[in-house]
């Protein structure tokens, strides 16, 4: 009896460890996303997160003018399928990747269709700083910022010089590389 007790506890520790070690210990705060806006279609979210209806949501966008500008709110509509002409991937750590149909609380009238950043989680603040944007959290300050390879776009998010996240979306047409050798 005294042995089946210490196995039940010996298998609860490693399966507590496993659970703990197998999630970024950012992710408590702020989530990445990957937005995907194309006019005259449900605005995409992608990202590893499992989220709801209640989570808060701000996505890059583009002005009239076709400037980048951050940020707009958005809410969640309802988890949907990864469409055949998506491919997103977590670049780091090979999560699941989860897309969400999103309602924006303003109507953007940009006329061709964009990808940006998205920063899922509360009490977040994100600010542009340069071709970056600071996002600040309960927890700690980061940054993330975009660069393009031959025929995708990576969102990059940083603690000083330690990668928290890397997420990678096709483009799937070639485009002049931006990012560094070294990611």
């Amino acid at each position: 009896m005294n042995m089946n007790i210490a196995m039940i506890k010996r298998n609860t520790l490693m399966l507590s460890m496993g659970l703990f070690f197998s999630q970024p210990i950012y992710a408590a705060g702020t989530l990445d996303g990957v937005a995907k806006i194309f006019p005259g279609k449900t605005p995409l979210l992608f990202t590893t997160g499992v989220l709801s209806k209640s989570d808060e949501v701000q996505l890059e966008f583009v002005r009239k003018d076709g400037k980048e500008q951050c940020c707009t709110k958005a809410s969640i509509e309802k988890e949907i399928r990864l469409g055949p002409d998506d491919f997103v991937t977590d670049a780091m750590d090979n999560r699941d990747m989860h897309v969400y149909g999103l309602k924006l609380s303003k109507s953007l009238a940009y006329p061709d269709p964009f990808i940006g950043i998205a920063v899922i989680g509360e009490n977040v603040n994100v600010q542009a700083k340069g071709a970056q944007y600071l996002i600040t959290d309960e927890k700690l300050t980061s940054t993330v910022s975009t660069c393009y390879s031959q025929e995708g776009m990576h969102v990059i998010r940083r603690e000083g010089k330690k990668k928290l996240s890397h997420l990678y979306i096709s483009l799937g047409y070639d485009v002049e590389p931006t990012c560094p050798k070294k990611m």
